[in-house]
């Protein structure tokens, strides 16, 4: 049981690790094609740009009015974040997690209701 958790953690860092490097290297091509020097200011060829950003994006919804309900404010991403999580239970990996044979149903509801939490939080914005 702990090898199966252990290879879980190893199987989402490695996934973290090539979108850190895909998001790197999306960000030098279109530097490279608008004709501009990409995100090499910031670290050490640009590697710490997608943490900043990360850390950015995260302190960018701390902030709450004062004069909005909490729970509203709150739900949308919270929402989102939590069916992304669940969507990854039903995508077929090399370590399965579900054993649906609908599979791709339920990924595609859950997907469906993403766009929930897309409207919610324009709405909590005006």
């Amino acid at each position: 049981m702990m090898l199966l958790i252990v290879i879980y953690l190893l199987f989402i860092l490695i996934l973290l690790l090539m979108v850190a490097f895909l998001v790197l290297l999306e960000r030098k091509v279109l530097g490279l094609v608008q004709i501009r020097k990409g995100p090499n200011i910031v670290g050490i060829y640009g590697i710490v740009q997608t943490v900043v950003d990360g850390v950015k994006l995260i302190l960018k919804n701390l902030m709450v009015l004062v004069n909005v309900r909490k729970f509203f404010f709150l739900l949308p991403p919270i929402l989102s974040f939590i069916l992304s999580l669940i969507n990854w239970f039903f995508i077929p990996t090399p370590f399965i997690l579900v054993n649906s044979k609908y599979g791709i149903l339920i990924t595609l509801v859950i997907s469906s209701l993403l766009v929930y939490s897309t409207l919610w939080a324009g709405w909590k914005s005006n």
